[in-house]
């Protein structure tokens, strides 16, 4: 039978309580703003009289001017 020292893995921190995430995004180009939930390429934008949240943008163009969103693919 062999020995061997046992070793704690190491300690994760916890997530804060009450992240900062950015909720709206205002356009560079017309300053239309929109809601945004999620981070990253995972990003969905929402008018904000859209409180359902039923009615995402989907083709990554800003409502108002076409301009991009940012996203997986910045236009």
């Amino acid at each position: 039978m062999s020995s061997g020292t046992l070793i704690a893995p190491p300690r994760r921190r916890s997530p804060p309580a009450n992240p900062q995430l950015p909720s709206r995004y205002s356009c560079p180009e017309c300053r239309h703003v929109l809601r945004v939930s999620g981070l990253g390429r995972y990003r969905v934008y929402f008018e904000l009289d859209d409180k359902g949240a039923d009615h995402p943008v989907m083709d990554r163009v800003c409502p108002e001017c076409g301009h991009g969103l940012p996203g997986k693919n910045p236009r």
